[in-house]
């Protein structure tokens, strides 16, 4: 009888272990080494890319950091081309005023109660 918790708990552990979220946590971190931002894999599959910041940021500097099109782009093509680059299925924002920008194949409840993988 004392086994069953433990095999539930091995199971629950299992269930949320995904080997490819590697690649994607790794990718999130080249990130932050080309940009002053904190980035993340997020969500059950590892494959939403959470980008973060202490600024509080308005939609054109959002939109100017995923496409590319401002003064310091680190990627050509922005954070919308490294996404597809490296296979995340969406990017999310996150600004210092709990703003939140969405691109990609997520709903915005996803994005509100996302988290992020380790």
């Amino acid at each position: 009888m004392s086994r069953f918790p433990a095999l539930g708990l091995l199971f629950a552990l299992a269930c949320h272990f995904n080997p490819a979220a590697r690649a994607n946590i790794e990718a999130a971190r080249e990130v932050e080494e080309r940009y002053p931002l904190r980035a993340s894999a997020a969500g059950e599959d590892c494959l939403v890319l959470i980008i973060r910041t202490d600024r509080t940021l308005d939609d054109r500097t959002v939109e100017a950091i995923h496409y590319g099109t401002g003064e310091r782009t680190a990627y050509p093509g922005g954070i919308q081309q490294f996404a597809i680059d490296k296979r995340f299925r969406a990017v999310l924002y996150r600004d210092a005023d709990r703003g939140l920008w969405t691109y990609g194949s997520i709903t915005r409840e996803e994005a509100q109660s996302i988290e992020t993988c380790r």
